[in-house]
This record gives structure tokens, sequence and C-alpha cells, in this order.
């Protein structure tokens, strides 16, 4: 796992958890905008996309990350009354969810941004029979094959301009750079189904046993604690949860999403917005997205 933090020390803290596809490129304009505007921020690059060896990604083991991103920390950001708040995409969102209901007076506020875990119809290619039994699989290169059609990428993309035995440790800089550049994420993407090792084999695993769909007692937990119904010790009761969807998203359905979470949370508790899009709407719509979540957590500061 990779975790990137920045941002004033004094400054409110928030953690970005990404999904099964996206690594965590696509929160940098986000992030970068919440450090504009003082908040202290660490974006974690799970195993999901990373070098991870092909065991089960289990909810647990990739909430327990978490654990292990913000303790990795010069700063404290559990216990002792320190508190934060989580931005999570995709199969994040149950990840934060669970993380939510086990710690839940660490957390102080959740936006989720196309959250997986009430999922009625999963994509194409999810219940393929060799996802979910790998092992049947005639070769690793028909899992390779079945795992590019489900992310939609090339059979290979441009080399890799870098040899291995030349990478270098490299001092850090004083501070790190404002985040400037716009990314092509169909080519992130792409390079990380090329050059990951184990970026295959992991994707299956959590297509296999992560929380994408069945999830009603992951998010009926935090729900009861947002809409006051338990835990009043909890910096989430009676609070608000703010919820992303993409207008043409066909991976988490909007729709289909809000009216799942409609049964676990009364009205007043929820707010919902649609941006255009599909399921890789929050790159693109970086800047809406961060001043919503900053008009959110004003208003919810307000109330306090």
């Amino acid at each position: 796992m990779r975790v990137y933090e920045w941002g004033p020390a004094d400054g409110d803290k928030v953690l970005f958890v990404h999904g099964d596809a996206t690594p965590c490129l696509v929160f940098s304009k986000i992030a970068q905008g919440l450090v504009d505007a003082g908040y202290r921020v660490i974006s974690l690059g799970t195993r999901i996309q990373r070098y991870a060896a092909p065991l089960p990604a289990r909810r647990s083991s990739l909430a327990t990350q978490i654990l292990l991103a913000v303790g990795s920390s010069p700063l404290s950001w559990m216990g002792n009354g320190n508190l934060f708040s989580i931005v999570a995409f995709s199969l994040g969102g149950p990840i934060s969810l669970a993380f939510a209901g086990t710690f839940p007076l660490s957390v102080r506020s959740l936006v989720l941004l196309g959250p997986a875990g009430l999922i009625r119809t999963l994509p194409d290619g999810y219940e393929d029979h060799i996802i979910h039994n790998p092992e049947l699989a005639p070769s690793d290169e028909a899992l390779r094959e079945k795992v590019r059609q489900i992310l939609g990428v090339a059979v290979s993309g441009p080399a890799l301009k870098m040899q291995a035995d030349q990478r270098q440790e490299v001092p850090p800089p004083a501070g790190p750079a404002r985040v400037e550049k716009t990314f092509d994420m169909g080519a992130v993407l792409q390079w990380q189904f090329d050059h990951h090792q184990g970026h295959v084999h992991s994707f299956q695993s959590t297509a296999r046993y992560g929380s994408l769909q069945k999830g009603e007692h992951i998010w009926k937990k935090v729900c009861d604690i947002i809409s006051a119904r338990t835990r009043p010790d909890a910096p989430l009761h009676g609070s608000k949860l703010l919820v992303f969807f993409g207008q043409d998203d066909d991976v988490v359905v909007g729709k289909e999403t809000s009216e799942e979470i409609s049964h676990l949370l009364p009205p007043d508790h929820l707010q919902v917005e649609y941006l255009p899009g599909g399921h890789g709407f929050p790159y693109p719509n970086s800047e809406s997205i961060t001043r919503t979540i900053l008009s959110f957590w004003g208003s919810r500061s307000s109330l306090l």
C-alpha cells in the first residue's frame, strides 16, 4: 500500500479511499482543493491497485489498511479526541462504512462517491465463473483476459519507459507541490494493468470477495448512527451523509442505490448529488465535488 499525506498540520483531517479499479489519483484534485482550504489529507493507495498477492480481498482486511494508513502519519489521527472525515469512491464506500461502524468515535463525516455495497445488478463479467473460481481458469492468461475485459483496457499499452534498476531513492521535498496535472484516467488504468505485479489477481479477488452487493448490514450500522438511532457518543450521531452519483453510471446506478439508502436513512439525514458522467465521474467533476464538500462541511459545522 501507499500513503500520501500533505496539508497544514493543524488542519481538520480527511482520508481518501479509492475503489477496486481506479487508483487514488482519482482524488488528486479534490484532495488538493481541500488542502488549499486548510485541511490535512491522506490519500490511500490500497493493495487492490499495488503489488498484492492473490489473497481474499475481504472487507476486514481492506478496512484494516485505514488503520495502517493513519498510523503511519507523524500526526495523531485517532484517539484522545482526534477525528477525521472520509471521502470514499466505489468499493471504498463499504470499506469506509465498515471502518466507521467499527471505530465510530473516530469518524467525523462521511462523503461517498458512487458507493458500492447496495448494487442490485453487478456489471458485466463480475459474476463470470473464472472470477469466482480462478482455479478453474485454463491459464493465467485466460484470467488476465477476463479481468482485461471487465476493466475495458487494451491487451497491452505503451512500454514503460523506466527500467527497474534505474530506480533510486530521492529525498522528499520540503513540502509537496500543488497538484496541477490533469491525468488521463484511461491511460492510468491501462498502465496499472500492464505494469502492477499482482494487479490482475488482486482485482479478481476483490471482485469475488468485495462487498459490492448485499451490504445492507454494513450500511445499516452507520446509518443508524447518522440518523441518531444509536451511539449518541459518536461524532456521526444525528449528522448527515453526502452521496454523489454519476448521471450515466451503469455500475453503481444512482436511482437504485439512492432508493436502497433511503430505506436505511431518513431524508433529513441524506444529501444526494448527481453529476455528469458514468462511474468515472469523480475526476472530471473534481471542482464541483470539492465545492459541494466544503459547503456541506461548512453547513454541518454551523449545526454543531
